[in-house]
């Protein structure tokens, strides 16, 4: 039987026997954090790089922390939420992490002569298994963006165990996860001799 997350019960105790009111208290927020050290970058390539906010489903497009009991199953951590909505959270990250490595001649969410298109598909802790690991899927396309056409395409994922399923725990194991999707995506990016 799985164990149900420390904040979900929390909330539940907190409901059901002590009476306290949702939202008397604000949520603990939590920020992602981007890389800073990229061991073997390759050489920068010569051009500038838009990145998008990535698209992503409803139950993702939230500011806050979701969990997976089961394949089907959606729900979020109580009294816990990102700093920022996801999708807009995870494109400045991306921004500042091409930027702290020097990937792309320069990088913004404005101008560029390429464009990173991503689709955020996973995004969660999954306790499905009964032990807690970070789930991160992001789907990359690289535009041309004067022309429209799709230069390249590649799909990103990590899953990284988490100690425990308590919210500290659990950011970090995200952390971890995107810090290596972010790193294999700039890779993957700045090897496209494209200009």
């Amino acid at each position: 039987m799985l164990r149900p997350a420390p904040a979900l019960a929390a909330g539940l105790f907190c409901l059901g026997l002590l009476g306290c009111s949702i939202g008397s208290r604000p949520p603990n927020t939590y920020d992602l954090v981007a890389p800073r050290s990229f061991a073997g970058a390759p050489r920068p390539a010569p051009w500038q790089l838009v990145i998008y906010e990535p698209t992503a489903v409803h139950a993702l497009d939230t500011d806050r922390l979701m969990v997976r009991p089961s394949a089907d199953q959606v729900s979020y951590y109580k009294g816990v939420a990102w700093s920022d909505r996801l999708p807009h959270l995870v494109q400045a990250r991306m921004i500042e992490t091409f930027q702290n490595s020097g990937a792309v001649r320069a990088a913004s969410a404005t101008t560029g002569q390429y464009a990173l298109v991503t689709d955020l598909r996973s995004f969660q802790i999954d306790v499905s298994s009964g032990k807690a690991a970070a789930e991160i899927e992001i789907f990359a396309k690289l535009v041309n963006v004067n022309t429209g056409k799709v230069i390249a395409t590649k799909g990103f994922s990590a899953r990284v165990a988490a100690n425990t399923d308590s919210p500290g725990d659990a950011i970090a194991a995200l952390n971890q996860g995107f810090t290596e999707v972010l790193q294999d995506t700039t890779t993957w990016v700045a090897t496209r001799r494209l200009g």
